[in-house]
Protein backbone atom coordinates (compact mmCIF):
# COMPACT_ATOMS: atom_id res chain seq x y z
CA UNK A 1 0.00 0.00 0.00
CA UNK A 2 2.17 3.35 -1.18
CA UNK A 3 1.24 6.42 0.51
CA UNK A 4 1.81 9.68 -1.15
CA UNK A 5 0.16 11.78 0.34
CA UNK A 6 -2.44 12.52 3.24
CA UNK A 7 -5.54 13.71 2.37
CA UNK A 8 -7.50 14.82 5.80
CA UNK A 9 -11.19 16.00 6.24
CA UNK A 10 -12.05 18.82 8.86
CA UNK A 11 -15.14 19.40 10.16
CA UNK A 12 -17.14 21.75 11.68
CA UNK A 13 -15.48 23.24 14.31
CA UNK A 14 -11.95 22.29 13.07
CA UNK A 15 -12.85 18.74 13.86
CA UNK A 16 -10.17 16.41 12.27
CA UNK A 17 -6.99 17.87 13.90
CA UNK A 18 -6.12 14.50 15.54
CA UNK A 19 -6.42 12.76 12.73
CA UNK A 20 -4.28 14.26 10.75
CA UNK A 21 -1.46 14.29 13.12
CA UNK A 22 -2.17 10.34 13.15
CA UNK A 23 -2.33 9.94 9.24
CA UNK A 24 1.04 12.05 9.47
CA UNK A 25 2.37 9.26 12.06
CA UNK A 26 1.19 6.29 9.46
CA UNK A 27 2.85 8.02 6.52
CA UNK A 28 6.14 8.28 5.36
CA UNK A 29 7.74 11.26 6.54
CA UNK A 30 7.34 14.44 4.43
CA UNK A 31 4.16 12.83 2.74
CA UNK A 32 2.25 16.19 1.49
CA UNK A 33 -0.89 16.61 4.10
CA UNK A 34 -3.89 18.28 2.47
CA UNK A 35 -6.74 19.53 4.85
CA UNK A 36 -10.41 19.40 3.19
CA UNK A 37 -13.26 21.09 4.25
CA UNK A 38 -16.22 21.17 2.62
CA UNK A 39 -19.05 24.35 2.29
CA UNK A 40 -22.40 22.18 1.92
CA UNK A 41 -25.15 23.76 1.39
CA UNK A 42 -27.72 21.39 1.51
CA UNK A 43 -26.33 20.69 5.11
CA UNK A 44 -26.24 24.45 6.49
CA UNK A 45 -29.94 25.31 5.03
CA UNK A 46 -31.31 22.35 7.04
CA UNK A 47 -29.10 23.52 9.65
CA UNK A 48 -30.92 27.20 9.68
CA UNK A 49 -33.48 28.18 11.10
CA UNK A 50 -36.72 29.06 9.34
CA UNK A 51 -38.56 32.72 9.33
CA UNK A 52 -37.54 36.02 8.89
CA UNK A 53 -36.89 37.07 5.38
CA UNK A 54 -35.11 34.65 3.11
CA UNK A 55 -32.82 35.80 0.67
CA UNK A 56 -33.87 34.59 -2.75
CA UNK A 57 -30.82 35.46 -4.61
CA UNK A 58 -28.57 33.61 -7.03
CA UNK A 59 -27.40 30.95 -3.90
CA UNK A 60 -30.31 31.05 -1.18
CA UNK A 61 -28.82 29.06 2.02
CA UNK A 62 -30.99 30.23 4.19
CA UNK A 63 -32.28 32.99 5.94
CA UNK A 64 -28.76 34.08 7.38
CA UNK A 65 -26.10 32.57 5.84
CA UNK A 66 -24.88 32.74 2.36
CA UNK A 67 -22.75 30.57 0.29
CA UNK A 68 -19.66 33.13 0.66
CA UNK A 69 -20.46 33.14 4.38
CA UNK A 70 -20.39 29.72 4.71
CA UNK A 71 -17.03 29.15 2.87
CA UNK A 72 -15.69 31.54 4.83
CA UNK A 73 -16.31 29.92 7.74
CA UNK A 74 -14.98 26.48 6.60
CA UNK A 75 -11.75 28.13 5.62
CA UNK A 76 -11.86 29.47 9.11
CA UNK A 77 -11.75 25.77 10.57
CA UNK A 78 -9.06 25.02 8.01
CA UNK A 79 -6.99 27.79 9.02
CA UNK A 80 -7.08 26.76 12.52
CA UNK A 81 -6.21 23.31 11.61
CA UNK A 82 -3.25 24.24 9.94
CA UNK A 83 -2.20 26.71 12.88
CA UNK A 84 -2.66 23.64 14.87
CA UNK A 85 -0.08 21.60 12.75
CA UNK A 86 2.10 24.56 12.66
CA UNK A 87 5.87 22.35 12.83
CA UNK A 88 4.75 19.91 10.02
CA UNK A 89 6.23 20.89 6.22
CA UNK A 90 3.73 20.20 3.10
CA UNK A 91 0.53 21.24 4.93
CA UNK A 92 -2.06 22.81 2.59
CA UNK A 93 -5.81 23.92 2.68
CA UNK A 94 -8.83 23.11 0.43
CA UNK A 95 -12.21 24.51 0.34
CA UNK A 96 -14.61 22.48 -1.69
CA UNK A 97 -18.43 22.88 -2.25
CA UNK A 98 -20.45 20.26 -1.47
CA UNK A 99 -20.44 16.87 1.02
CA UNK A 100 -17.25 16.46 2.77
CA UNK A 101 -16.98 12.88 2.05
CA UNK A 102 -17.28 13.28 -1.61
CA UNK A 103 -14.87 15.90 -1.98
CA UNK A 104 -12.48 14.19 0.10
CA UNK A 105 -12.51 11.29 -2.55
CA UNK A 106 -12.07 13.41 -5.18
CA UNK A 107 -9.13 15.52 -3.61
CA UNK A 108 -7.10 12.49 -3.25
CA UNK A 109 -5.70 11.79 -6.43
CA UNK A 110 -3.50 8.23 -6.81
CA UNK A 111 -1.53 6.74 -4.03
CA UNK A 112 -3.37 8.71 -0.66
CA UNK A 113 -4.62 7.82 2.34
CA UNK A 114 -7.73 9.53 3.56
CA UNK A 115 -8.37 10.25 7.06
CA UNK A 116 -10.66 11.66 9.30
CA UNK A 117 -12.68 11.29 12.36
CA UNK A 118 -13.85 7.90 13.44
CA UNK A 119 -17.88 7.39 13.40
CA UNK A 120 -19.44 7.91 16.14
CA UNK A 121 -22.48 6.56 15.06
CA UNK A 122 -23.67 2.81 14.41
CA UNK A 123 -23.31 1.29 10.62
CA UNK A 124 -27.00 1.74 9.69
CA UNK A 125 -27.79 5.10 11.34
CA UNK A 126 -23.98 6.42 9.40
CA UNK A 127 -25.48 5.18 6.87
CA UNK A 128 -28.91 6.96 6.71
CA UNK A 129 -27.61 10.52 8.19
CA UNK A 130 -24.37 10.36 5.34
CA UNK A 131 -21.89 10.16 8.38
CA UNK A 132 -18.34 11.17 5.93
CA UNK A 133 -17.09 8.08 7.50
CA UNK A 134 -19.40 5.67 6.56
CA UNK A 135 -19.76 7.25 3.02
CA UNK A 136 -16.15 6.77 2.43
CA UNK A 137 -16.12 2.72 3.78
CA UNK A 138 -18.61 2.43 1.24
CA UNK A 139 -17.79 4.12 -1.32
CA UNK A 140 -14.30 4.87 -1.96
CA UNK A 141 -11.49 2.88 -3.24
CA UNK A 142 -8.80 4.50 -1.69
CA UNK A 143 -6.55 3.40 2.13
CA UNK A 144 -8.76 5.50 5.03
CA UNK A 145 -7.36 5.81 8.43
CA UNK A 146 -10.21 6.45 10.84
CA UNK A 147 -9.04 8.51 14.14
CA UNK A 148 -9.93 8.29 17.64
CA UNK A 149 -8.56 9.47 20.57
CA UNK A 150 -7.75 13.43 21.18
CA UNK A 151 -5.38 15.87 19.03
CA UNK A 152 -2.48 14.54 20.34
CA UNK A 153 -1.28 11.72 19.48
CA UNK A 154 1.32 11.05 20.98
CA UNK A 155 4.18 8.50 19.85
CA UNK A 156 1.18 6.68 18.13
CA UNK A 157 0.96 3.90 17.30
CA UNK A 158 2.72 1.97 19.71
CA UNK A 159 0.59 -1.39 19.07
CA UNK A 160 -0.28 -2.23 15.22
CA UNK A 161 -2.49 -4.87 15.32
CA UNK A 162 -3.49 -6.69 11.78
CA UNK A 163 -6.07 -9.36 10.93
CA UNK A 164 -4.29 -12.41 9.07
CA UNK A 165 -6.14 -15.09 7.58
CA UNK A 166 -4.51 -16.23 4.47
CA UNK A 167 -5.91 -14.41 2.20
CA UNK A 168 -5.05 -11.62 -0.09
CA UNK A 169 -6.61 -8.66 1.60
CA UNK A 170 -5.21 -9.65 4.56
CA UNK A 171 -2.20 -9.88 3.17
CA UNK A 172 -2.09 -6.47 2.10
CA UNK A 173 -3.15 -5.17 5.51
CA UNK A 174 -0.52 -7.54 7.31
CA UNK A 175 2.41 -5.68 5.50
CA UNK A 176 1.52 -2.64 5.41
CA UNK A 177 0.63 -2.89 9.32
CA UNK A 178 4.64 -4.11 9.03
CA UNK A 179 5.59 -1.08 7.02
CA UNK A 180 4.02 1.43 9.69
CA UNK A 181 5.22 -0.48 13.13
CA UNK A 182 8.88 -0.84 11.18
CA UNK A 183 8.65 3.17 10.42
CA UNK A 184 7.70 4.16 14.19
CA UNK A 185 9.16 1.44 16.30
CA UNK A 186 6.03 -0.06 17.51
CA UNK A 187 4.97 -3.25 18.04
CA UNK A 188 3.37 -5.30 15.55
CA UNK A 189 0.93 -8.32 16.23
CA UNK A 190 -0.61 -10.12 13.84
CA UNK A 191 -3.89 -11.62 14.88
CA UNK A 192 -5.23 -15.15 13.08
CA UNK A 193 -8.83 -15.44 14.44
CA UNK A 194 -11.03 -18.78 13.61
CA UNK A 195 -11.37 -19.57 9.94
CA UNK A 196 -7.41 -18.76 9.36
CA UNK A 197 -5.32 -20.29 7.23
CA UNK A 198 -2.44 -21.28 9.14
CA UNK A 199 -0.29 -22.49 6.42
CA UNK A 200 -1.17 -19.23 4.57
CA UNK A 201 -0.17 -17.26 7.62
CA UNK A 202 3.15 -18.87 8.20
CA UNK A 203 4.13 -18.00 4.51
CA UNK A 204 2.85 -14.43 5.32
CA UNK A 205 4.85 -14.11 8.01
CA UNK A 206 8.06 -14.65 7.06
CA UNK A 207 8.50 -11.37 5.06
CA UNK A 208 7.45 -9.72 7.73
CA UNK A 209 9.53 -7.54 10.91
CA UNK A 210 9.77 -9.17 14.23
CA UNK A 211 6.16 -9.76 15.24
CA UNK A 212 3.86 -11.58 17.94
CA UNK A 213 1.44 -13.30 16.71
CA UNK A 214 -1.82 -13.93 18.49
CA UNK A 215 -4.70 -17.10 17.44
CA UNK A 216 -7.68 -16.60 18.87
CA UNK A 217 -11.19 -18.86 18.60
CA UNK A 218 -13.34 -16.07 18.12
CA UNK A 219 -14.84 -14.10 15.67
CA UNK A 220 -12.20 -11.68 13.65
CA UNK A 221 -14.29 -8.95 14.82
CA UNK A 222 -13.90 -9.80 18.52
CA UNK A 223 -10.81 -10.60 18.21
CA UNK A 224 -9.17 -7.68 16.68
CA UNK A 225 -11.13 -5.11 18.35
CA UNK A 226 -9.96 -6.48 21.43
CA UNK A 227 -6.05 -7.67 20.72
CA UNK A 228 -4.99 -4.38 22.83
CA UNK A 229 -3.82 -2.20 19.67
CA UNK A 230 -4.01 1.56 19.41
CA UNK A 231 -3.94 0.93 15.63
CA UNK A 232 -5.72 -1.91 13.92
CA UNK A 233 -5.20 -2.51 10.18
CA UNK A 234 -7.79 -4.37 8.47
CA UNK A 235 -7.91 -5.20 4.31
CA UNK A 236 -11.12 -4.97 2.42
CA UNK A 237 -12.70 -6.86 0.11
CA UNK A 238 -13.78 -4.33 -1.72
CA UNK A 239 -17.76 -4.35 -1.14
CA UNK A 240 -19.70 -1.61 -1.05
CA UNK A 241 -23.26 -0.08 0.04
CA UNK A 242 -25.59 -2.33 1.67
CA UNK A 243 -23.23 -5.46 0.79
CA UNK A 244 -20.23 -3.99 3.26
CA UNK A 245 -22.45 -4.34 6.19
CA UNK A 246 -21.54 -7.28 6.98
CA UNK A 247 -17.91 -7.25 6.24
CA UNK A 248 -15.24 -6.98 9.21
CA UNK A 249 -13.23 -4.28 7.97
CA UNK A 250 -16.53 -2.09 7.94
CA UNK A 251 -17.74 -3.76 11.46
CA UNK A 252 -14.20 -3.19 13.08
CA UNK A 253 -13.81 0.15 11.68
CA UNK A 254 -17.32 0.78 13.74
CA UNK A 255 -16.78 -0.86 16.64
CA UNK A 256 -13.04 -0.53 17.48
CA UNK A 257 -12.46 1.80 20.31
CA UNK A 258 -9.03 2.18 18.60
CA UNK A 259 -8.30 4.21 15.70
CA UNK A 260 -8.46 2.13 12.04
CA UNK A 261 -6.73 1.73 9.16
CA UNK A 262 -8.49 0.12 6.39
CA UNK A 263 -6.00 -0.94 3.33
CA UNK A 264 -6.76 -1.27 -0.15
Amino acid sequence: MRIARVVCGIEAGGAGVGAARRAARVAPDGAPLVLVGAADIGAAALGQPLGGDIDMGPMPIGPYMSLDDLEGAVRSDLERAEVALTGRPGVAIRVEVGSLAPALDDAAGDDALLALDAPQEGRIVGIIDGDPATWLMHHSERPILLSRGGEDPGDFPRVVVAGVDGSPHSAVAAEAAGEIAARRGAELRLVVARGGDRHAVDRLRERLPAHELVEDDRSAVHALTEAGGDLIVVGSRGLHGLRALGSVSERVAHGAKASVLVAR
